[in-house]
């Protein structure tokens, strides 16, 4: 391995973990070969997880070829080309996948998105840079990192300041540069800076576009604020108004089939001895608008209740809404060996 590749494999390191001292090798290998069998379905997401456990357990070549083919196929590039270049790694001198698994390496290092995230000039003294929720070390500010395609949240951190959010999308073989800026000031008078609603983004000169995440507006709702009842209330108001459209369409057809029916012999079973008559006819079409006029009513009201709850329920809170895990991935070198764990 050229010293380029371990320097760039050393600073995709987010999380390292201790390197297991007790393999269970029946385990590792009962869960690569249920990872294979989903892979070959195309079962990527449930097939990776699977794979990626099997590599923690006990690392070995052949996992981490069958791990970057799985990353690949799901669109996880960079994830895909650690995995191929701990797995190269592991190979001997002479083993014939060498020569394909470098040709893999060669493909993904063209089409892995490049971040580079910079801090802008004048930040206070400890403030920090999370990337996906995972802290930028300091040394790493500045570099090219790989990341996956789709999206990244960027999010600076400093005492007195509102921690800045930012957007950041990345394509198959970008490369794309973010200036990180503070935050704006914290009020100081009667509050703290855990009290203060946070999350205003304040980016500078370069910054490229992107969109910022909500702010913190309240300490009870867990940076939550207004927004949820908001969109609730008004996905629930739609439904209302809709299901009540419904209901006065449903009340003029019940008078149109009064109007027809009193018009209609005192005989109740007139209309089924003469159901050709006229009267008879506009009755039964007005009675099936009513019906579905009153079905669709009442199904907009429970859609708007139901659907505004959900809303509710489901909008994201301002603490840190916009971590995803995207592949849990790092690699660990060690004496004839080479270990996977983290993220991107």
């Amino acid at each position: 391995m050229t010293r380029v590749t371990a320097l760039a494999l050393a600073l995709m390191l987010i999380a390292t973990t201790a390197w297991p001292q007790g393999r269970d090798v029946a385990k590792a290998d009962a869960l690569f070969r249920e990872g294979r069998a989903l892979l070959k379905k195309g079962d990527y997401e449930a097939a990776c997880p699977k794979l990626e456990e099997s590599y923690r357990i006990d690392p070995a070549a052949g996992t981490g070829v069958s791990l970057g083919d799985c990353f690949e196929k799901s669109g996880k590039v960079a994830s895909a080309l650690l995995a191929y270049q701990a797995a190269r790694a592991l190979l001997q001198p002479g083993d014939p996948r060498i020569g394909p698994v470098e040709k893999e390496i060669g493909a993904l290092e063209k089409r892995t998105p490049r971040l580079t995230i910079k801090l802008a000039p004048g930040a206070p003294e400890g403030t920090t840079v999370k990337r996906d929720g995972r802290e930028v070390e300091p040394d790493s500010l500045g570099v090219a990192l790989p990341v996956n395609p789709g999206e990244h949240w960027v999010v600076v951190v400093a005492a007195g300041r509102r921690d800045a959010r930012r957007k950041i999308v990345v394509r198959e073989g970008e490369s794309r540069e973010h200036r990180a800026s503070v935050g704006s000031r914290l009020e100081t008078s009667g509050a703290s800076a855990a009290d203060t609603p946070g999350a205003a983004d304040t980016p500078g000169a370069g910054a490229e576009q992107g969109t910022v995440a909500p702010a913190r507006t309240s300490k009870g709702q867990s940076g939550r604020g207004a927004s949820p009842w908001i969109a609730g209330g008004v996905v629930a108001a739609v439904g209302l108004g809709v299901g009540v459209t419904f209901f006065v369409l449903a009340s003029n057809e019940s008078d149109k089939e009064d109007e027809a029916l009193a018009q209609l012999p005192a005989d109740k079973d007139f209309c089924n001895k003469y159901p050709a008559n006229g009267r008879c006819g506009d009755a039964a079409d007005a009675r099936d608008k009513r019906n579905a006029n009153t079905t669709i009513a009442w199904g907009s009201l429970a859609v708007g209740v139901v659907g505004g709850v959900v809303t509710f329920l489901l909008w994201p809170s301002a603490d840190e809404p916009y971590a995803s895990r995207t592949s849990a991935l790092t690699v660990q070198f060690g004496p004839g060996s080479a270990a996977l764990f983290g993220r991107f």
